[in-house]
């Protein structure tokens, strides 16, 4: 599973997409995401972030989860829920990862066999998230 993104800065305008604009017709896509102005080549890996979060199912169809988080009444505790399951890892060790420390919280991804500075990156990815459950 990816943790990780290349930039953090548009990994929170894609957020913003995924919760505020129509969803797909069909599976999510970079036509999709073109669409919604993520034109960069490599917004394509936030395709994969979809898959992390469980907002899609196997063929990156929406789902239930999706449709919750764009109501605005939902978003930040469907996105907590989420994370707290996606992450179980972090959240086993650290109950409080959210106040975590970056190096406590690279270390978890390190002993998940991330490299160095991909660990650092997934930290960037999932403080990111972070913001959007409320905790940051």
């Amino acid at each position: 599973m990816r943790y990780s993104v290349d930039n953090a800065g548009r990994l929170r305008k894609f957020i913003e997409v995924v919760r505020d604009k129509p969803m797909p017709a069909g599976a999510a896509s970079v036509d999709w995401l073109k669409a919604n102005g993520l034109k960069d080549r490599r917004d394509a890996q936030f395709l994969d972030i979809l898959e992390l979060l469980d907002f899609v199912d196997a063929g990156r169809k929406p789902n239930q989860n999706w449709v919750a988080f764009q109501d605005k009444s939902k978003s930040t505790s469907v996105m907590a829920k989420v994370l707290r399951e996606r992450y179980s890892f972090m959240f086993k060790l650290h109950p409080d990862a959210s106040n975590q420390s970056d190096t406590n919280l690279q270390q978890v991804f390190m002993d998940r066999k991330l490299e160095k500075e991909e660990s650092a990156r997934a930290v960037k990815t999932f403080k990111t998230l972070l913001q959007f459950a409320g905790w940051m």
